[in-house]
């Protein structure tokens, strides 16, 4: 398995991840996360900043857009209510 590895480590990131998930599957463990874990190895350390700069944003944003869809079903519950008792 490490002679496929090896030339995989200085080439596609893909290619690596999926060999990392291989060998996650044979040994019995989760692939997903070590295909994510070979991944995000090849990373720049820019791109990595990057990417947990979007996470937090998500994160602190998220709650933000639920009040925001809870206040617009409320507006519509609203304005529905008003249409059904004019007629």
């Amino acid at each position: 398995m490490d002679a496929l590895v090896d030339p995989a480590a200085h080439g596609n990131a893909g290619l690596l991840a999926g060999l990392e998930a291989l060998r996650a599957v044979l040994t019995g463990k989760s692939p997903v996360w070590a295909a994510t874990k070979a991944l995000v190895s090849r990373l720049s350390g820019k791109t990595k900043i990057i990417i947990v700069l979007l996470l937090i944003l998500g994160l602190l944003l998220g709650p933000v857009l639920l009040v925001v869809l809870l206040l617009a079903l409320v507006v519509a519950a609203v304005v529905a209510a008003v249409r059904a008792a004019a007629k």
